[in-house]
């Protein structure tokens, strides 16, 4: 299990190679924009005041994936990423789209460098299931609910170890032994897991999905969407965009759980003063 320092110094390293993943994936990235907005509609953060924690800049800084720039609260955001690399590529992009955010930080999720009640929102998208243990993530996610103001809501997004296809522990490690994933993945929780994770930050759910349905391992997805690119000189893009579309209708079925690449879960803090008599 890699140290905390160690898991630093990777991500610097993936940080300083943006030219692996920008412009990879187009299609991918479009849908991917898509499902997040709409997802990001069910928390309605547009509707409050005050500033919202964005937990990595991963997307913001090296592909299509992003989806900050098209919210109407992108000035309110803090967003933090534990590599001085990738907090320094989201800040030149969203600045050349002429979206930055209210300010960058060089932080690890699990040590915020933020008062209690910070913040009125939270979007943590695909961040905890890059940390070693479960253990991590459950640090990380009291943490999440330190910073967040009562009434506050956090989104998170996070692996979803309930999908059909989703690889054995011992095949993610030998994948990252062979240098096969582009980046250190992480642990995940179980909904159940989850779920309790959140109650002991004080944080209720109040929305739960699970979204992105295509199967693993997503280097496949993304060598086929880049083969149909190809092959079809651009005429076959609908038809991927429309393929991938139609597979995320899954998530309006009781099968949702099972085919979800991400699980997410939209909670809301809790006064605990609000309870007592």
């Amino acid at each position: 299990m890699p140290s905390e320092r160690e898991l630093a110094h990777h991500w610097e390293n993936v940080g300083g190679s943006p030219w692996r993943f920008l412009g990879k994936n187009p299609i991918l990235s479009a849908h991917k924009r898509t499902v997040y907005s709409d997802v990001l509609g069910v928390a309605r953060y547009e509707e409050r005041q005050g500033l919202i924690l964005k937990t990595d800049l991963f997307a913001e800084a090296f592909n299509q994936e992003e989806f900050l720039s098209s919210q109407s609260w992108t000035s309110r955001v803090i967003g933090i990423d534990i590599s001085q690399n990738v907090v320094q590529g989201a800040r030149q992009r969203l600045a050349m789209a002429e979206t930055p955010l209210s300010g960058y930080v060089v932080c690890d999720v699990n040590h915020l460098p933020f008062r209690d009640g910070a913040f009125t929102g939270t979007v943590s998208d695909s961040t905890l299931d890059h940390l070693p243990s479960k253990s991590a993530i459950r640090s990380a996610i009291l943490e999440l609910g330190r910073v967040l103001a009562n009434g506050g809501r956090l989104l998170l997004a996070i692996d979803n170890p309930h999908n059909v296809t989703f690889p054995p522990r011992p095949v993610i490690d030998l994948w990252m032994r062979l240098h096969l994933a582009p980046y250190y993945i992480g642990h995940t929780l179980g909904r159940s897991a989850l779920k309790d994770s959140l109650h002991n930050a004080g944080l209720r759910p109040r929305y739960e999905t699970a979204i992105l349905h295509y199967p693993h391992p997503d280097a496949l997805v993304r060598h086929s969407e880049a083969m149909l690119r190809r092959l079809g000189m651009g005429r076959l893009d609908h038809t991927v965009l429309w393929l991938l579309r139609t597979a995320e209708r899954l998530e309006g079925s009781p099968l949702r759980f099972l085919t979800g690449r991400y699980l997410v879960v939209i909670a809301q803090k809790e006064d605990p003063l609000a309870h007592t008599d």
